[in-house]
């Protein structure tokens, strides 16, 4: 359901598949996805992974970057881009810290104390 917003349909404009085999144009299994990202992960971190885990590691990414503040409406795209709510991600993925999560709190405490 995402391709049309992904990929330039002039492609395979019939094609309601996200992910094609180069060759064939047959649509990519799920354990041929599972190889090459597992493999892509490995071969730029040296880490074992997995398409789950790789989700998990990109929404950590996101809500902890101290150089970008993702907005209430990212997050919420972000989720639904995933297929799961603002609150499955922020409970099932966020594998930030408590102080983590907090940091945004103290430092507009800070603020407001400052006046």
């Amino acid at each position: 359901r995402w391709r049309p917003a992904l990929v330039n349909e002039v492609e395979n404009p019939s094609s309601p598949y996200l992910f094609l085999q180069p060759r064939t144009g047959n649509p990519m299994t799920p354990n041929s996805l599972y190889q090459i990202v597992s493999r892509c992960c490995y071969k730029y971190k040296q880490k074992k992974t997995n398409p789950h885990l790789l989700r998990d590691m990109i929404v950590t990414h996101v809500r902890k970057n101290a150089d970008y503040s993702a907005s209430e409406k990212e997050l919420e795209a972000l989720a639904l881009f995933m297929g799961h709510s603002i609150r499955m991600q922020r409970e099932s993925y966020d594998r930030r810290t408590l102080g983590q999560k907090v940091e945004p709190a103290i430092q507009l405490m800070k603020i407001v104390n400052s006046f």
